[in-house]
């Protein structure tokens, strides 16, 4: 995003009109040593090489530092001439060049911060639009939920991932990932489009995952909208029975989105003994599994798993499983994981040990711990993270998951059936 002085490369900065300056003070004394030393000031005449001096500064710098370099180096080109003897009609094209040089050399500056202050509008107006379609998360409950998004650091600055959040009309916390392929002001528009009707769908509540997934593609394919997209959908609500041991039950789906990822307290009070509890970090592959190294997943089950936008016929699958108080649940789309010199699996387990050291973390700091180690400054694509962490609700919700908002009562008597139910305690 172009927000200050000097962000782009490109933008127009004054050092240059200095490079300029002391390009001249350069030729000056080039022009004049020589001349002292061998006795033909005429020969050693360097006035038209003046011209260098604003071309030089026309490479970063705006017309005026051009049009003041320029003016610099014709006055200098001038008083050369006349101190060396320069004849008249070779003096005037020496000076001619550099004037010339100077006013084509500013006609293309204006030009560049003409093309640049276009793209800081496209940039700022596509960054604005996104911005817009970000989610102001709710905070119900005793859940916790935090997001962040990096554009990518060419380009556009804008993309197709995105993240959602909200409290469905059966009371379920709803979680969203996801990502249109493509990084760029045409994938953001396409991400707006998905998002609209994928929320529209999961609003709707008294659904399970995998049917927001599929009413959302076959919306999509009714509109006629060609959508080429990953995401995860995920909700989170509580029977009185799960309630009882502290539990909350996490139901998803996935459209060939990188698995969510579950990180576990392990036994024990945090500190005790004088030591953190051990902490694990699991993988949510097909069927509750949450080992990092296991398979993909049981055979026939790679198929529910295709992008939106494959077809509407294609048959998805729910996966389910129980969370301790404590855990966080991270999603989050490849430009986290991914990497020219690795895999997705190396990247996914390079998040899981960063997760696991810095568990203990609160939410927003393990967020922007995670980024600045996983990331970086540069990265060639977008980044979307969303996370939630389940506080326990034996007590009043802590002060630094901020205020509840957005939530409301979860009748667990109406929630849809789930196919599988395993427990992820802490071990």
């Amino acid at each position: 995003m172009i927000s200050a002085e000097g962000d782009h490369p490109l933008r127009p900065a004054p050092r240059w009109a200095w490079m300029g300056a002391a390009a001249c003070a350069a030729l000056v004394a080039l022009d004049l040593g020589p001349g002292s030393l061998n006795g033909d000031r005429v020969a050693s005449n360097v006035a038209g090489t003046l011209a260098l001096a604003p071309t030089l500064t026309g490479i970063g710098g705006s017309r005026r530092h051009v049009v003041a370099v320029g003016v610099l180096a014709t006055a200098l080109a001038v008083l050369l001439c006349l101190v060396d003897g320069v004849p008249l009609v070779t003096g005037l094209v020496r000076c001619g060049v550099v004037a010339v040089a100077t006013a084509v050399v500013a006609v293309v500056a204006g030009a560049r911060q003409r093309q640049l202050a276009q793209l800081q509008d496209r940039r700022q107006a596509a960054r604005t639009l996104q911005a817009a379609m970000l989610t102001e998360l709710p905070q119900p409950d005793h859940l916790q939920l935090a997001s962040r998004y990096l554009p990518a650091s060419s380009g556009d600055q804008v993309g197709g991932d995105w993240y959602d959040a909200l409290v469905d009309a059966g009371g379920s916390t709803v979680l969203v990932i996801g990502d249109v392929v493509g990084h760029d002001i045409r994938a953001a528009a396409t991400m707006g489009q998905v998002r609209a009707v994928l929320r529209t769908c999961a609003v709707q509540g008294d659904q399970l995952p995998s049917q927001v997934l599929t009413s959302t593609e076959r919306s999509l394919e009714h509109l006629g909208l060609d959508v080429l997209a990953s995401a995860t959908v995920v909700r989170i609500d509580q029977s009185p029975a799960e309630a009882e041991r502290g539990l909350r039950r996490i139901t998803w789906s996935s459209a060939g989105h990188p698995p969510p990822i579950l990180v576990v307290p392990g036994p024990g009070a945090p500190g005790s003994a004088g030591r953190a509890p051990a902490v694990q970090a699991r993988v949510l592959r097909h069927g509750g599994d949450c080992d990092v190294a296991a398979a993909a997943g049981p055979p026939g089950h790679g198929s529910a798993d295709v992008l939106l936008g494959v077809g509407s016929q294609t048959g998805r699958v729910d996966h389910s499983c129980q969370v301790p108080p404590g855990a966080t649940l991270l999603l989050y789309t490849d430009g986290l994981v991914e990497r020219r010199d690795a895999d997705l699996d190396a990247g996914t387990e390079a998040l899981c040990r960063v997760l696991e050291a810095e568990a203990s973390r609160e939410l927003e700091d393990l967020l922007d711990v995670g980024l600045r180690q996983l990331v970086g400054a540069g990265h060639g694509d977008d980044v979307a993270v969303l996370a939630v962490r389940a506080h326990r609700e034996d007590g009043p919700r802590p002060p630094e998951a901020g205020p509840p908002h957005g939530a409301g009562p979860v009748d667990a008597d109406e929630l849809p059936p789930v196919p599988d139910v395993p427990t992820l305690s802490a071990r």
